[in-house]
């Protein structure tokens, strides 16, 4: 069995780093779990991915027995969530939480009864844990990692209620739409007054509540930076950005 070690990680306070794949590519997602990451997402909310595309793309990740497999879903929804964890991801990270009761129903989707309403099904979904339908079935409760986004001017005003529900495993700040949202320019490492203080707040009722933090980071130095805040899950890099940097660094470097 594959253990999901990154729910382990985030319970004891380590930081686990990893990537954002932008690109429907089940060869990429290969290529990338070779790295010694500690988990590997597939964007499935911003990203031309569709349902078999993840499924291929969680299975090459998983294959290595290496970074964990993770899919952002597109919208709170049963569909979204089941498409995500009937492939096989080890957690999901659902966007645009604003309230309790929205995280709430998650955490439901998200498990199998007596401890949520999720359906069982998929012929897939044990196959990157390494078990079997009936083995994952009893497993998948305790190994999946449930993360919401917080990325809103409304989600500011509940975070107590939002980060002491139990089930919940991370929380993600969204720093684009949360920039957007507090009516600034979309930067992902927003220096903004008003940013630092909604990022300050966000961390504070965290450690109040033991919640694990996750962000999107722009580059590894940004991911240190926020290492240094306190963020356990952040993103060294996105296939997208690592692509296009390396790219244009080699081009330079050829003039």
């Amino acid at each position: 069995m594959h253990t999901n070690l990154i729910k382990q990680k985030l319970s004891n306070g380590e930081v686990c780093r990893g990537i954002w794949l932008g690109l429907p590519s089940p060869f990429s997602a290969r290529l990338l779990a070779r790295l010694p990451l500690d988990w590997i997402l597939v964007d499935a909310e911003h990203a031309p991915v569709d349902a078999s595309t993840m499924t291929l793309m969680l299975a090459a990740i998983a294959e290595t027995g290496g970074p964990a497999p993770f899919v952002r879903i597109a919208q709170a929804s049963v569909e979204n969530i089941k498409h995500a964890l009937d492939a096989g991801a080890f957690g999901v990270i659902v966007p645009m939480i604003n309230t309790r009761q929205e995280a709430e129903q998650v955490i439901a989707w998200s498990r199998f009864p007596p401890e949520g309403q999720r359906s069982f099904g998929s012929a897939y979904a044990g196959l990157t844990f390494g078990l079997s339908m009936p083995e994952y079935l009893r497993a998948a409760n305790q190994q999946t990692v449930i993360g919401i986004q917080i990325e809103s001017k409304t989600a500011l005003d509940n975070l107590d209620e939002i980060f002491s529900l139990p089930g919940l495993d991370l929380a993600f700040v969204g720093p684009i739409d949360l920039s957007i949202s507090l009516g600034l320019d979309p930067f992902p490492e927003n220096p903004h007054p008003l940013f630092q203080e909604a990022l300050a707040k966000i961390i504070t009722a965290a450690k109040k509540h033991h919640l694990p933090l996750g962000i999107y980071c722009s580059n590894g130095a940004a991911a240190a930076a926020r290492i240094a805040q306190g963020f356990q899950f952040v993103n060294v890099s996105s296939d997208q950005n690592s692509l296009t940097r390396g790219t244009l660094a080699e081009l330079e470097a050829s003039k």
